[in-house]
C-alpha cells in the first residue's frame, strides 16, 4: 500500500519556502522539494507545473497576508497620509522578505512578462486599498487616481532614496 502523507499541498509549500529561505532561488529544485518532502517529484508535479509556479505560489501566501494587513491599515486609517503609510509599510515589509529571491530570480533569467503580469496585479490590489483609504477620508474625488497612486507606492518601495517620510509628505500633499 502506497505511503499517504497527509496535506501534502501544504507541506509541499512549506518545504520550498524554507529552502527558499535558506538557500536561495538558484538552490531550489522540484527534486530537491520533493526529497525534502519524503515524495516522488512525480507528486511534486501534481500541484506545480515547474519551478517558478511553485515560486510564485510560496510567495502569494505570503502577499495574502501583507494585503490583508493593507486592508486593515486602510480601514484604520484616519487620514490619506497615514493609509499611504500604512500600505507602504505593508508592502516595505513583503518586498524586504522577497527581494533577494526576486534578484536571484531576474539573475537566473527569469521571465519579464511573469513579472510584468505580477506586477500588473499587484498594482491592481494596492489600488484597491488606496481607492479604500481615500473614500474613507472623503476625498472619493480623488478615487480615479488610485492606479497611479499604487504605481508610485511600488516605485517608491523599490527606490532606496524614497521612503515612508517621502510617502506620508506626497499623502498629506494630496488631501
Amino acid at each position: 500500500m502506497p505511503k499517504q502523507i497527509l496535506d501534502v499541498k501544504n507541506k509541499l509549500f512549506q518545504c520550498a519556502k524554507k529552502i527558499l529561505e535558506t538557500e536561495g532561488y538558484a538552490a531550489l529544485s522540484m527534486r530537491k522539494v520533493a526529497k525534502e518532502c519524503s515524495i516522488a517529484v512525480g507528486t511534486v508535479y501534481n500541484y506545480v507545473q515547474n519551478k517558478d509556479e511553485l515560486v510564485a505560489q510560496v510567495i502569494m501566501e505570503d502577499w495574502v497576508i501583507a494585503l490583508k494587513r493593507m486592508e486593515e491599515l486602510a480601514r484604520e486609517s484616519t487620514t490619506v497620509a497615514d493609509g499611504m503609510c500604512g500600505i507602504y509599510r505593508a508592502l516595505m515589509a513583503f518586498i524586504e522578505q522577497y527581494q533577494d529571491i526576486w534578484t536571484q530570480y531576474s539573475q537566473a533569467g527569469g521571465s519579464s512578462s511573469v513579472i510584468a503580469s505580477h506586477h500588473m496585479m499587484l498594482r491592481g490590489q494596492i489600488a484597491a486599498q488606496i481607492q479604500q483609504v481615500l473614500e474613507g477620508n472623503g476625498e472619493p474625488e480623488l478615487v480615479a487616481l488610485a492606479p497611479l497612486l499604487a504605481e508610485t507606492l511600488l516605485a517608491a518601495a523599490m527606490q532606496p532614496d524614497m521612503d515612508e517620510e517621502l510617502v506620508r509628505a506626497f499623502g498629506e500633499r494630496l488631501a
